[in-house]
């Protein structure tokens, strides 16, 4: 599987947990044992290893063509 469609599987993951998180502060419920906080913490922290991998992928194009 080529590292574009796992960004894509992944941005999708993100933006499915961070509605579900929306979703269950607005409504004041848990869903599947986790609170509206862990739900946007877990959504950005992958955001956060989304945007990772790609300054270094980024990095790693630079340092190949010096």
């Amino acid at each position: 599987m080529s590292y574009k469609t796992l960004r894509n599987i992944l941005e999708w993951l993100v933006m499915i947990m961070l509605i579900a998180g929306i979703v269950t502060a607005v409504l004041n419920i848990t869903l599947a044992g986790f609170t509206p906080i862990i739900w946007l913490v877990i959504s950005l922290w992958a955001l956060v290893m989304i945007i990772c991998t790609e300054v270094t992928q980024i990095r790693e194009t630079f340092e190949k063509k010096e």
